[in-house]
């Protein structure tokens, strides 16, 4: 951890940090690729996500587009607590995901510097918080890949679907 991701953390610059929902229920972190249309994620989250539903679990979103927007939708049909966590301040995120950021129970601001390290810091503490990690990858970018990579280092529960126009509904 470099030295301004530590003090970061330990400044208390984190909007919301109260772990508890977390640790009672066991959250599940939500990661993919941009690029992905929402029927496709909607398929993919019915067929790997379905089974995690209703036990009061909280999800764990970075809140961006694509996989992330469209998971804090379909969350949000199920009645789920979901969570976006964002590198920066709530007010600092592009107008494209306003939307979607209005829509989940709670953002977790990490204040971080601005930085390209920032979202996966942002990424890195989401697995941290979480017992079981899903990445929905497309095969572009490096940030999933990353994300899980960190996730089995962490021995936890990992989950990587890769995801290709087939994965769409016919």
């Amino acid at each position: 951890m470099k030295s301004w991701e530590a003090a970061s953390l330990s400044s208390g610059s984190a909007v919301h940090t109260d772990p508890d929902p977390i640790g009672r229920t066991g959250s599940v972190t939500i990661s993919g690729s941009r690029d992905v249309d929402r029927e496709t994620a909607r398929h993919l989250f019915e067929q790997h996500l379905s089974s995690l539903l209703h036990q009061g679990r909280t999800w764990l979103v970075a809140g961006g587009r694509g996989i992330d927007q469209w998971a804090i939708e379909w969350l949000g049909e199920q009645n789920e607590s979901c969570w976006a966590v964002v590198p920066y301040a709530l007010h600092d995120q592009p107008s494209s995901v306003q939307t979607s950021l209005a829509q989940v129970e709670r953002v977790i601001e990490l204040q971080l510097p601005r930085r390209a390290s920032a979202g996966a810091f942002r990424n890195r503490y989401m697995v941290d918080l979480s017992q079981i990690v899903f990445g929905f990858w497309t095969g572009k970018g490096g940030g999933t890949i990353k994300t899980l990579r960190h996730a089995l280092r962490k021995r936890k529960e990992v989950h990587g679907v890769p995801v290709s126009n087939a994965d769409s509904p016919q």
